[in-house]
């Protein structure tokens, strides 16, 4: 089997991988799209693990996962990751290179993955599809993503430039006691759910983001005065308190978005649906129903959970309500 992964490289091999690991940046990531490949449960050994919630996800999915699956520490390095005999290395962010080549070099297969924008993850769920030995799979989860992108784009497609809500997605975050506000890179996810969903990012005109996320003040927020606020928050704040506070704050309170009622918290479950991993679809619906609320007034956000977890992990309703009530502060 031959792939072209997310760095352009040609990676062929002899055979179908039998172990694979997962390693580098935010690996939950990885890990959550490879279990929507059946194939995929049965042949991981081991994961890099940098937090416990993406076990504690997959573990709903797999309930042999913790067993089965070896959890390496962070940032392992080259001697840890071979003693797992891996038949193929899965990588996100082609920032891990020099550990992808000294691992080519011991003859271990790396493959790197993007998924930053949707284009990279399909390119990523075809390579998944191939190197498993299962492209009917990847075509059915290529087919769930772009029934629903299809379904926006083309509602929104004839609403002109000029009548396009002006949207500010911002990450918050506490620190210290700090808080601090950030916009997401030009060609993230992020910024791409803004723009394919109908609405004008403020932040790509004034700031020239190009791989990360860029502090902003409130100056700066207050400046672009925006229609619509997304609040991205970490999973240990409580979204209804902050929200009340921005709201009091002498800043926020005169933003057309706040004076409008069009200030909400991104939602998420046990992960946010702002990431690139398989839940930004969910994401990118829900944004829809508020950027443009008059066109998907028939979409049920609760009806489209429930469907995506079924159809890309197979999990019963009842399943899926529990996992829901770990992030009901966001949904």
């Amino acid at each position: 089997v031959t792939v072209t992964d997310a760095a352009g490289r040609t990676v062929a091999l002899e055979r179908l991988p039998r172990r694979i690991v997962i390693v580098g940046r935010g690996p939950y990531m990885a890990l959550h799209l490879l279990y929507t490949f059946p194939d995929g449960r049965t042949r991981l050994i081991g994961v890099e693990a940098k937090n416990a919630s993406q076990s504690d996800f997959i573990a709903r999915v797999d309930p042999d996962f913790l067993t089965k699956v070896i959890g390496l520490a962070a940032n392992p390095n080259v001697e840890q990751i071979v003693a797992l005999d891996p038949d193929l290395v899965l990588v996100k962010s082609v920032a891990m290179e020099e550990l992808g080549e000294v691992l080519t070099q011991v003859n271990i297969p790396v493959v790197y993955l993007g998924l930053e924008t949707p284009e990279q993850f399909f390119q990523d769920v075809a390579n998944l599809g191939a190197l498993l030995g299962n492209p009917t799979r990847a075509e059915e989860v290529t087919a769930f993503y772009q029934s629903r992108m299809d379904r926006v784009t083309t509602a929104v497609a004839g609403i002109p430039e000029g009548e396009r809500p002006r949207v500010l997605l911002v990450d918050y975050s506490e620190r210290a006691g700090e808080v601090a506000f950030q916009v997401p890179a030009l060609g993230w996810m992020q910024t791409y759910q803004v723009q394919a969903t109908g609405g004008v990012p403020v932040w790509t005109g004034d700031i020239q983001v190009t791989d990360g996320w860029t502090v902003v003040n409130v100056e700066q927020i207050a400046a672009w005065n925006p229609d619509k606020v997304f609040v991205v928050m970490d999973w240990d704040l409580y979204s209804q308190a902050i929200l009340d506070s921005l709201k009091a704050s002498p800043y926020w309170k005169e933003l057309n978005a706040v004076k409008n009622g069009e200030l909400y918290a991104y939602p998420m479950d046990a992960f946010q649906w702002n990431t690139p991993e398989p839940r930004w679809i969910l994401g990118f619906t829900w944004l829809a129903t508020r950027t443009h609320p008059e066109l998907f007034a028939d979409i049920d956000m609760k009806e489209e959970t429930v469907t995506f977890f079924s159809e890309l992990y197979d999990m019963e309703r009842v399943d899926v309500s529990a996992l829901l009530l770990a992030g009901d502060e966001q949904c």
